[in-house]
Formats: structure tokens, C-alpha cells, sequence
């Protein structure tokens, strides 16, 4: 049986969002008055990143699920083989929250429910993977997805009119609304890939359609700003040290409604760009594409190499002078890129080893005749 080959596309997709992820954690690093304009961009944009990384969940779940159906095919007891895959997205998500719950409690200590429930993407998307997974590995997925991402963006639209706000719902840091609807969209978005090339050149159209419409009405800048994409949420904790209460607040900004169709549509134009150049992706994946392959690995590296400046810095700005921060941007990036490389080179060695190892005489087949 062959073995389903990558989508380019995708892994272009993916180091896009490392890429700018990047960019953004270390902007916050820099002071206010040295940032260039690749900082600010970068924040302006970060509802996009975040979004895209859920997006990207969504449409790996379904590859994954296709895989896995795939290796079971010939083989008796399909249900088995949807309990296996369920086990391992399981202990996957297990392995991301876990990452999360540690950064979150090294930075602002072990602080419930927040801890569990706030502490970051990859928290999120540990959550959404299971949930999504279920959807996805329905009799009907389409229509599993559709449903479940109609109903999360009916509850968005309401909590947004009428000013309500639900920590780790649709307030504080990555809550699931609106990220897991749009990780249901990545989801669907392989079924349409899948569904041939008249859904696929509608959906792009419309994508184009969409993405044209809003910023004509209300330009790029003020759609990932705030008021119109962005509201403004603070958790405030209260503890006691000493004998005193001690109280501190955190700002968080969450996503608008008006920023699902605008991000969902940009991710299609965005992968329609990347399908038409395929040919040249292809023949560069091994090496340009390397961060999007490893994107989990980079997201780890690069805040530890942020990190170590925080600790050493004075204040949650160490980086003064503009030459520094573009300095940091590149080596964080750099950095992932030697190591993911490095790891790519190694498993390919080990591979190399394995299917070179001579099979003793006495173990070999006897060949039927």
C-alpha cells in the first residue's frame, strides 16, 4: 500500500503560522518605541496566527483520521482501529496540555481553573483535538462539522451582542470561541479539497469574495483592530502572601465575529497561493518547509530561547534597541530551523540504519516455489 504524500501546501501553511508566531512573541519583548514595522505588523495580524493554528488542527485531524483508515483497510474490525486512533490523538492532546499547564504555572504559578483551562494554545488545542477528532471519525463528518461549527458560531455571535464573557469560552486566553468553529472549518476545508476541483475553485472564490467585501467596507487595519475584530477582557487573581491579599491583573484581547469569515477566507486564499506553486514547494520541502513540519518542536524551542532573554532582562521589555530585537527574531528562527533539520537528518539516518540491517540466514523466508 502506498503512503498518502504530504501536502505541500499545508506544510507551507504551517511555517507560515510559526513564522509569525515567532515575530509576535518576540515583539512583545522589544520596547514600544523600537519596534519596526515588522512588529507591528505582526500584532496586528495575531488573531490571524492563533486562528491559523487551530485552522490547521482542524485539517490535520481529518489527514490523520484518513491515515489511520487507511492502515486499517484489509484489516478485520474497523471500529478498532477508530478506537486506536482515538487513544493516540488522546495522549497527544494529553502531551500538549501537559506543556501548556507548565509554562503557564513556571510563569504565573499554579493557579485553578486558569491553569487548566487559560494557559495557552497549546492547551487549546488539546481540547479542540478531542472534541474534533470525535466529529471528524463520524458516519458523516460534513455534516457533524457543520452542525457543531454553526451552533459555536450562533453562541459567539450572542455572547458578543450582548456583552457577555465567560473565561476560557470566549474570554482570556485562547478560549474555544471562536477556535474550535474554526477548527471545524479547517476540517471541512479537506472535505472540500477532497470533493474535487469545481468545490475547491467556489470555495476559493468565495474566499476571495469575502476577504474583498470587508476590506473594502472597513479596511484590513480595522478589521483585526479594536473595536471592530478585537474586545478587551482583564482576569484579575487574588491571593494571599503573607498574610496580605495580593491581587494581579491580566489583559487578554479575544476575537470578534467579523474575524472568523475575514481569517477563515484569508487561510483559503493564502493555501490557494501556496497550491499554485506547488511544483516549487516540492522541490524545496525538505529544506524550506522543515519548521512547518516540526511546528510543535518550534513553538517549544523558540519560547525557551525567548525565555532565557526575560530572565536575563530587566522588566518584560529587555530588548531596548531595535537591532535587538531584529537580532532575536532571526536567531529564534534560526535556531528552530538548525533543529529541525538536525532532527530531520537524524531520523532519516536512523531509517537508513534500520532498513539496512542484514537478516541472518536462519531468519530469512523460505521462498515458496
Amino acid at each position: 500500500m502506498t503512503s498518502r504524500r504530504r501536502d505541500v501546501a499545508l506544510d507551507a501553511l504551517r511555517l507560515l503560522a510559526v513564522l509569525l508566531m515567532i515575530a509576535s512573541h518576540t515583539t512583545r519583548l522589544i520596547a514600544w518605541d523600537e519596534r519596526r514595522a515588522w512588529s507591528w505588523f505582526s500584532l496586528l495580524i495575531e488573531p490571524f496566527t492563533a486562528s491559523l493554528f487551530l485552522i490547521l488542527v482542524g485539517a490535520s485531524l481529518v489527514l490523520s483520521w484518513r491515515a489511520a483508515q487507511a492502515a486499517q483497510a484489509g484489516r478485520a474490525g474497523r471500529a478498532g482501529g477508530r478506537a486506536a486512533w482515538f487513544r493516540k490523538q488522546a495522549l497527544r492532546a494529553s502531551g500538549l496540555w501537559a506543556i501548556s499547564f507548565l509554562f503557564y504555572a513556571l510563569e504565573e504559578g499554579v493557579r485553578w481553573p486558569d491553569v487548566a483551562t487559560m494557559s495557552g494554545i497549546l492547551a487549546t488545542i488539546a481540547y479542540v483535538s478531542l472534541l474534533g477528532m470525535v466529529l471528524v471519525a463520524s458516519p458523516r463528518p460534513a455534516l457533524a462539522l457543520s452542525i457543531a461549527a454553526a451552533l459555536c458560531m450562533g453562541a459567539h455571535l450572542w455572547f458578543d451582542k450582548t456583552g457577555l464573557r465567560i473565561f476560557g469560552l470566549n474570554a482570556g486566553n485562547s478560549p474555544l470561541l471562536p477556535l474550535f468553529p474554526l477548527a471545524c472549518m479547517g476540517a471541512l476545508g479537506v472535505l472540500v479539497l477532497e470533493a474535487g476541483r469545481p468545490a475547491r475553485v467556489g470555495v476559493a472564490v468565495a474566499a476571495a469574495a469575502i476577504v474583498a467585501g470587508l476590506v473594502a467596507h472597513n479596511g484590513f487595519a480595522a478589521i483585526f483592530s479594536t473595536p471592530l475584530g478585537r474586545y478587551e477582557t482583564a482576569r484579575v487573581l487574588e491571593w494571599m502572601d503573607h498574610g496580605r491579599m495580593q491581587r494581579k491583573e491580566i489583559p487578554y484581547y479575544n476575537l470578534r465575529p467579523i474575524l472568523v469569515p475575514m481569517i477563515a477566507s484569508m487561510t483559503v486564499l493564502i493555501y490557494t497561493v501556496f497550491s499554485l506553486i506547488r511544483p516549487v514547494l516540492e522541490r524545496g520541502q525538505r529544506f524550506f518547509l522543515a519548521m512547518g513540519r516540526r511546528s510543535l518542536d518550534v513553538y517549544i524551542l523558540h519560547l525557551a530561547i525567548l525565555a532565557i532573554f526575560v530572565e536575563a532582562g530587566n522588566g518584560r521589555r529587555p530588548l531596548q534597541k531595535t537591532w535587538q530585537g531584529d537580532a532575536v527574531v532571526l536567531g529564534a528562527i534560526t535556531a528552530s530551523w538548525l533543529w529541525v533539520l538536525g532532527r530531520d537528518a537524524f531520523a532519516a539516518r536512523k531509517r537508513r540504519g534500520y532498513l539496512n540491517v542484514t537478516v541472518p540466514e536462519s531468519n530469512r523466508p523460505v521462498e515458496l516455489k
